[in-house]
Protein backbone atom coordinates (compact mmCIF):
# COMPACT_ATOMS: atom_id res chain seq x y z
CA UNK A 1 0.00 0.00 0.00
CA UNK A 2 1.39 3.18 -0.75
CA UNK A 3 1.71 6.45 1.36
CA UNK A 4 0.21 9.81 0.72
CA UNK A 5 3.23 11.69 0.72
CA UNK A 6 6.33 9.91 1.11
CA UNK A 7 8.45 12.64 1.72
CA UNK A 8 7.61 16.18 2.28
CA UNK A 9 7.96 19.58 1.17
CA UNK A 10 6.98 23.14 2.87
CA UNK A 11 7.07 26.82 1.90
CA UNK A 12 5.60 29.69 2.78
CA UNK A 13 3.22 28.10 4.84
CA UNK A 14 2.89 30.04 8.42
CA UNK A 15 6.13 30.20 10.48
CA UNK A 16 7.92 27.54 7.50
CA UNK A 17 10.04 29.80 4.78
CA UNK A 18 10.71 26.37 3.62
CA UNK A 19 11.72 22.54 4.73
CA UNK A 20 12.39 19.82 3.23
CA UNK A 21 12.22 15.84 4.98
CA UNK A 22 13.68 13.71 2.35
CA UNK A 23 11.72 10.59 3.10
CA UNK A 24 8.28 9.81 5.45
CA UNK A 25 7.61 6.69 6.84
CA UNK A 26 4.09 4.65 7.21
CA UNK A 27 4.51 6.33 10.91
CA UNK A 28 6.79 9.37 11.00
CA UNK A 29 7.67 10.80 14.33
CA UNK A 30 9.28 14.64 14.56
CA UNK A 31 11.38 15.84 17.37
CA UNK A 32 12.78 19.40 17.74
CA UNK A 33 13.24 22.27 20.29
CA UNK A 34 9.89 24.65 21.00
CA UNK A 35 8.88 27.22 18.15
CA UNK A 36 11.14 25.22 15.27
CA UNK A 37 7.63 24.21 13.65
CA UNK A 38 6.71 20.71 13.76
CA UNK A 39 3.31 21.58 14.98
CA UNK A 40 3.13 23.70 11.92
CA UNK A 41 4.13 20.86 9.64
CA UNK A 42 1.11 18.56 10.94
CA UNK A 43 -1.02 21.68 10.02
CA UNK A 44 0.58 21.64 6.47
CA UNK A 45 -0.10 18.05 6.36
CA UNK A 46 -3.63 18.71 7.18
CA UNK A 47 -3.98 21.42 4.89
CA UNK A 48 -2.52 18.84 1.81
CA UNK A 49 -5.13 16.92 3.11
CA UNK A 50 -8.00 19.01 2.81
CA UNK A 51 -6.95 20.17 -0.43
CA UNK A 52 -7.26 23.92 1.25
CA UNK A 53 -10.93 23.59 1.95
CA UNK A 54 -12.53 26.79 4.08
CA UNK A 55 -13.37 24.35 6.80
CA UNK A 56 -9.64 22.79 6.89
CA UNK A 57 -7.76 26.50 6.98
CA UNK A 58 -10.41 28.38 8.98
CA UNK A 59 -9.60 25.48 11.61
CA UNK A 60 -6.32 25.15 11.42
CA UNK A 61 -6.12 29.17 11.96
CA UNK A 62 -8.41 29.29 14.70
CA UNK A 63 -6.86 26.52 16.51
CA UNK A 64 -3.87 29.16 17.32
CA UNK A 65 -6.13 31.93 17.97
CA UNK A 66 -5.51 33.46 14.74
CA UNK A 67 -8.59 35.69 14.15
CA UNK A 68 -9.55 39.67 13.40
CA UNK A 69 -12.75 41.41 13.88
CA UNK A 70 -14.42 43.03 10.66
CA UNK A 71 -17.64 44.44 9.99
CA UNK A 72 -20.45 42.70 8.08
CA UNK A 73 -22.44 44.28 5.06
CA UNK A 74 -25.30 44.45 7.83
CA UNK A 75 -22.70 46.40 9.87
CA UNK A 76 -22.39 43.61 12.35
CA UNK A 77 -18.77 42.75 13.85
CA UNK A 78 -17.92 39.13 14.00
CA UNK A 79 -14.55 37.83 14.53
CA UNK A 80 -13.42 35.74 10.74
CA UNK A 81 -10.07 33.34 10.80
CA UNK A 82 -7.24 35.88 9.66
CA UNK A 83 -5.65 34.31 6.69
CA UNK A 84 -2.55 36.37 6.68
CA UNK A 85 -1.80 33.99 9.14
CA UNK A 86 -1.59 31.01 6.87
CA UNK A 87 1.36 32.43 4.60
CA UNK A 88 5.20 32.89 5.81
CA UNK A 89 5.18 36.83 6.71
CA UNK A 90 2.00 37.05 7.79
CA UNK A 91 1.18 39.10 3.90
CA UNK A 92 -0.65 37.23 1.84
CA UNK A 93 -0.39 39.67 -0.57
CA UNK A 94 4.22 40.17 -0.33
CA UNK A 95 4.02 36.21 0.04
CA UNK A 96 4.72 34.13 -3.25
CA UNK A 97 2.42 31.54 -2.16
CA UNK A 98 2.29 28.45 -0.07
CA UNK A 99 3.36 24.84 -1.43
CA UNK A 100 3.29 21.25 0.55
CA UNK A 101 3.11 18.29 -0.81
CA UNK A 102 6.23 15.51 -1.54
CA UNK A 103 9.13 16.30 -3.35
CA UNK A 104 7.77 15.41 -6.83
CA UNK A 105 6.60 19.28 -7.99
CA UNK A 106 3.77 17.73 -9.29
CA UNK A 107 2.18 16.11 -6.61
CA UNK A 108 2.41 19.38 -4.44
CA UNK A 109 -0.37 21.54 -4.09
CA UNK A 110 0.11 25.49 -4.59
CA UNK A 111 -2.16 28.53 -2.77
CA UNK A 112 -2.40 31.83 -3.40
CA UNK A 113 -4.67 35.03 -2.65
CA UNK A 114 -6.31 36.35 -5.18
CA UNK A 115 -9.80 38.21 -5.61
CA UNK A 116 -12.96 36.40 -7.14
CA UNK A 117 -15.65 37.91 -9.01
CA UNK A 118 -19.13 36.63 -7.28
CA UNK A 119 -21.48 37.20 -9.90
CA UNK A 120 -20.01 35.00 -12.65
CA UNK A 121 -18.68 32.48 -9.90
CA UNK A 122 -22.28 31.99 -9.10
CA UNK A 123 -21.59 30.42 -5.66
CA UNK A 124 -24.56 29.76 -3.10
CA UNK A 125 -23.27 31.01 -0.40
CA UNK A 126 -23.18 34.60 -1.90
CA UNK A 127 -26.01 35.02 -4.29
CA UNK A 128 -26.80 38.27 -2.87
CA UNK A 129 -24.00 39.13 -3.22
CA UNK A 130 -24.28 40.20 -6.81
CA UNK A 131 -21.49 42.27 -8.91
CA UNK A 132 -19.16 42.09 -6.13
CA UNK A 133 -16.03 40.04 -5.18
CA UNK A 134 -14.71 38.50 -2.37
CA UNK A 135 -11.11 37.11 -1.23
CA UNK A 136 -10.17 33.40 -2.12
CA UNK A 137 -7.06 30.99 -2.23
CA UNK A 138 -6.41 30.31 -5.51
CA UNK A 139 -5.10 26.35 -5.22
CA UNK A 140 -3.72 24.06 -8.19
CA UNK A 141 -2.57 20.55 -8.10
CA UNK A 142 -0.76 19.17 -11.21
CA UNK A 143 -3.14 20.06 -13.69
CA UNK A 144 -6.06 20.50 -11.52
CA UNK A 145 -7.29 24.36 -10.33
CA UNK A 146 -9.89 25.66 -8.10
CA UNK A 147 -10.56 28.03 -5.81
CA UNK A 148 -11.70 28.85 -2.24
CA UNK A 149 -13.71 31.98 -1.01
CA UNK A 150 -12.38 32.76 2.51
CA UNK A 151 -13.13 36.22 2.94
CA UNK A 152 -16.64 38.63 3.13
CA UNK A 153 -17.38 40.38 -0.33
CA UNK A 154 -15.93 43.81 -0.57
CA UNK A 155 -16.60 46.13 -3.43
CA UNK A 156 -15.21 45.94 -6.69
CA UNK A 157 -11.92 45.35 -6.58
CA UNK A 158 -9.54 44.91 -9.56
CA UNK A 159 -8.65 41.81 -9.66
CA UNK A 160 -8.43 38.16 -11.79
CA UNK A 161 -11.74 37.27 -12.92
CA UNK A 162 -11.67 33.17 -12.53
CA UNK A 163 -13.99 30.95 -15.01
CA UNK A 164 -16.92 29.26 -12.93
CA UNK A 165 -15.42 25.67 -13.77
CA UNK A 166 -12.51 26.05 -11.60
CA UNK A 167 -14.75 26.04 -8.33
CA UNK A 168 -14.52 22.41 -8.28
CA UNK A 169 -12.13 21.33 -5.66
CA UNK A 170 -11.09 17.44 -6.24
CA UNK A 171 -12.07 14.74 -3.14
CA UNK A 172 -10.26 15.51 0.18
CA UNK A 173 -7.65 12.82 1.54
CA UNK A 174 -9.19 11.58 5.49
CA UNK A 175 -7.25 13.22 7.96
CA UNK A 176 -7.87 13.03 11.69
CA UNK A 177 -5.82 15.06 14.52
CA UNK A 178 -5.07 14.31 17.93
CA UNK A 179 -3.58 16.81 20.97
CA UNK A 180 -1.42 17.89 22.50
CA UNK A 181 -4.47 17.84 24.85
CA UNK A 182 -6.58 15.22 25.29
CA UNK A 183 -10.07 14.75 22.69
CA UNK A 184 -13.19 15.74 24.15
CA UNK A 185 -15.93 13.49 25.26
CA UNK A 186 -17.91 14.15 21.87
CA UNK A 187 -14.79 13.74 19.76
CA UNK A 188 -14.57 10.47 21.15
CA UNK A 189 -17.92 9.20 21.15
CA UNK A 190 -17.73 10.01 17.02
CA UNK A 191 -14.64 7.97 16.85
CA UNK A 192 -16.38 5.18 18.80
CA UNK A 193 -19.50 5.12 16.48
CA UNK A 194 -17.03 4.35 13.67
CA UNK A 195 -15.68 1.89 15.26
CA UNK A 196 -18.84 -0.31 16.77
CA UNK A 197 -20.24 0.37 13.23
CA UNK A 198 -16.95 -1.15 11.42
CA UNK A 199 -16.75 -4.42 14.70
CA UNK A 200 -13.48 -2.82 15.32
CA UNK A 201 -13.69 -2.41 19.29
CA UNK A 202 -10.36 -4.39 19.88
CA UNK A 203 -7.94 -2.26 19.11
CA UNK A 204 -9.63 0.42 21.45
CA UNK A 205 -9.29 -2.59 24.25
CA UNK A 206 -5.81 -3.87 23.45
CA UNK A 207 -4.69 0.05 24.08
CA UNK A 208 -6.30 0.16 27.15
CA UNK A 209 -4.74 -3.00 28.50
CA UNK A 210 -1.48 -1.48 27.88
CA UNK A 211 -1.58 0.42 31.51
CA UNK A 212 -4.66 -1.05 33.10
CA UNK A 213 -3.65 -3.63 36.16
CA UNK A 214 -6.67 -5.29 35.49
CA UNK A 215 -7.96 -6.11 31.51
CA UNK A 216 -10.61 -4.26 30.28
CA UNK A 217 -13.64 -6.16 29.11
CA UNK A 218 -16.01 -3.78 27.30
CA UNK A 219 -16.08 -0.31 26.28
CA UNK A 220 -19.30 1.57 25.64
CA UNK A 221 -20.41 5.60 24.90
CA UNK A 222 -23.38 6.40 26.70
CA UNK A 223 -25.68 9.50 27.74
CA UNK A 224 -27.27 11.84 25.39
CA UNK A 225 -25.78 13.38 22.90
CA UNK A 226 -28.09 16.74 22.43
CA UNK A 227 -27.28 17.04 26.69
CA UNK A 228 -23.71 18.29 26.18
CA UNK A 229 -23.66 20.55 29.02
CA UNK A 230 -24.65 18.34 31.96
CA UNK A 231 -23.04 15.19 33.24
CA UNK A 232 -26.43 13.27 30.91
CA UNK A 233 -23.80 14.53 27.76
CA UNK A 234 -21.89 11.39 25.85
CA UNK A 235 -19.29 9.42 27.73
CA UNK A 236 -16.92 7.00 27.55
CA UNK A 237 -17.52 3.81 30.07
CA UNK A 238 -15.50 0.64 30.47
CA UNK A 239 -15.99 -2.78 32.18
CA UNK A 240 -13.26 -3.85 33.62
CA UNK A 241 -12.33 -7.45 35.15
CA UNK A 242 -13.36 -7.60 38.51
CA UNK A 243 -15.18 -4.78 39.44
CA UNK A 244 -18.87 -4.61 39.38
CA UNK A 245 -19.89 -1.97 38.01
CA UNK A 246 -18.64 0.36 34.76
CA UNK A 247 -15.87 2.95 35.67
CA UNK A 248 -15.91 6.04 33.14
CA UNK A 249 -13.07 6.19 30.83
CA UNK A 250 -12.19 9.82 32.60
CA UNK A 251 -11.22 8.57 35.55
CA UNK A 252 -8.76 5.87 34.71
CA UNK A 253 -6.48 8.67 34.12
CA UNK A 254 -4.64 10.89 31.13
CA UNK A 255 -3.07 7.93 29.95
CA UNK A 256 -5.82 5.99 29.46
CA UNK A 257 -7.79 8.68 27.49
CA UNK A 258 -5.04 9.28 25.20
CA UNK A 259 -4.21 5.39 24.32
CA UNK A 260 -8.45 4.95 24.20
CA UNK A 261 -8.43 8.40 21.77
CA UNK A 262 -5.13 7.18 19.72
CA UNK A 263 -6.61 3.94 19.13
CA UNK A 264 -10.11 4.78 17.98
CA UNK A 265 -8.82 7.84 15.83
CA UNK A 266 -6.22 5.16 14.12
CA UNK A 267 -9.48 3.38 13.41
CA UNK A 268 -11.03 5.81 11.40
CA UNK A 269 -8.21 7.21 9.82
CA UNK A 270 -8.48 4.06 7.39
CA UNK A 271 -6.87 5.03 4.24
CA UNK A 272 -5.69 8.85 5.14
CA UNK A 273 -3.52 10.72 7.61
CA UNK A 274 -3.44 10.63 11.76
CA UNK A 275 -1.84 13.98 13.19
CA UNK A 276 -0.66 13.47 16.38
CA UNK A 277 0.80 16.20 18.35
CA UNK A 278 2.88 15.88 21.86
CA UNK A 279 2.17 11.81 21.22
CA UNK A 280 3.53 11.36 24.80
CA UNK A 281 1.31 13.46 26.43
CA UNK A 282 -0.50 11.48 29.17
CA UNK A 283 1.96 8.09 28.33
CA UNK A 284 4.53 6.42 31.25
CA UNK A 285 7.83 5.77 29.68
CA UNK A 286 7.65 2.36 30.43
CA UNK A 287 4.57 2.19 27.65
CA UNK A 288 6.12 4.11 25.40
CA UNK A 289 6.92 1.00 22.92
CA UNK A 290 4.27 -1.08 23.43
CA UNK A 291 2.32 2.26 22.32
CA UNK A 292 4.12 2.86 19.25
CA UNK A 293 4.11 -0.93 18.43
CA UNK A 294 0.05 -0.87 18.44
CA UNK A 295 0.17 2.32 16.54
CA UNK A 296 2.29 0.58 13.90
CA UNK A 297 1.29 -2.16 13.29
CA UNK A 298 -2.61 -0.38 13.39
CA UNK A 299 -1.14 1.58 10.84
CA UNK A 300 -0.46 -0.67 8.80
CA UNK A 301 -3.58 -2.64 9.18
CA UNK A 302 -5.58 -0.04 8.47
CA UNK A 303 -3.47 1.64 5.71
CA UNK A 304 -2.91 4.46 7.81
CA UNK A 305 -0.17 7.32 6.95
CA UNK A 306 0.58 8.61 10.86
CA UNK A 307 2.55 11.91 11.39
CA UNK A 308 3.50 12.36 14.89
CA UNK A 309 5.28 15.18 17.18
CA UNK A 310 7.14 14.73 20.50
CA UNK A 311 9.60 16.40 22.78
CA UNK A 312 10.30 13.28 25.12
CA UNK A 313 13.46 11.06 24.91
CA UNK A 314 11.20 7.89 26.42
CA UNK A 315 9.32 8.39 23.33
CA UNK A 316 11.93 8.52 20.59
CA UNK A 317 13.54 5.43 21.94
CA UNK A 318 10.55 3.91 22.64
CA UNK A 319 9.50 4.73 18.94
CA UNK A 320 12.95 2.90 17.81
CA UNK A 321 12.43 -0.25 19.77
CA UNK A 322 8.89 -0.67 18.51
CA UNK A 323 10.30 0.08 14.66
CA UNK A 324 13.49 -2.10 15.46
CA UNK A 325 12.27 -5.82 13.74
CA UNK A 326 9.55 -3.93 11.51
CA UNK A 327 10.03 -3.78 7.46
CA UNK A 328 12.20 -1.50 6.23
CA UNK A 329 10.21 2.31 6.00
CA UNK A 330 7.25 1.19 8.74
CA UNK A 331 8.90 3.96 11.28
CA UNK A 332 11.42 7.11 10.17
CA UNK A 333 12.29 9.54 12.80
CA UNK A 334 13.96 13.11 11.92
CA UNK A 335 14.65 15.54 13.80
CA UNK A 336 14.16 19.37 12.61
CA UNK A 337 16.65 22.16 13.16
CA UNK A 338 16.58 26.04 13.38
CA UNK A 339 19.32 28.11 11.95
CA UNK A 340 18.88 31.88 11.86
CA UNK A 341 15.68 31.24 9.25
CA UNK A 342 17.11 28.21 7.44
CA UNK A 343 15.01 24.74 8.52
CA UNK A 344 16.13 21.41 8.28
CA UNK A 345 15.16 17.91 9.06
CA UNK A 346 17.96 15.55 10.28
CA UNK A 347 16.41 11.90 10.00
CA UNK A 348 18.27 9.05 11.91
CA UNK A 349 18.26 5.40 10.56
CA UNK A 350 16.62 3.09 13.62
CA UNK A 351 20.36 1.24 14.47
CA UNK A 352 21.33 5.39 14.76
CA UNK A 353 18.90 5.54 17.41
CA UNK A 354 19.12 3.01 19.51
CA UNK A 355 22.62 3.38 19.69
CA UNK A 356 22.22 7.23 20.50
CA UNK A 357 20.50 5.37 23.48
CA UNK A 358 23.47 3.21 24.79
CA UNK A 359 25.61 6.07 24.20
CA UNK A 360 23.06 8.48 25.91
CA UNK A 361 23.65 10.90 22.86
CA UNK A 362 21.03 13.49 22.18
CA UNK A 363 18.15 13.32 19.55
CA UNK A 364 16.00 15.16 19.73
Amino acid sequence: MTLHLDSLYISGFRGIPKLEIPRLGRVTLLAGKNGVGKTTALDAVRMYAGRSRYEVTAAILRSHGELRRVTTEDGDETLVPDWNSLFHGRDMWLASGIRIGPYDACRQMVARADWIDIAQAKLPAFSGFSGHETLALDVAYGDQRWVVPIGYPLPDFPGRRFPSSAYEAPPAIGCESLGPGLPDALALARFWDDVVIRNEQSLAVDALNLILDAPAEGIAVVGDALQRGSDRGRRVIVQIAGEKTTVPLQSLGDGAGRLFGVAVALANSRDGFLLIDEAENGIHHSVQQDFWRLVLLAAQRYNVQVLATTHSRDCVFGFAKAVENLENGAGVYARLEKDDDLLRAVTYPNHGLLAAERYDIETR
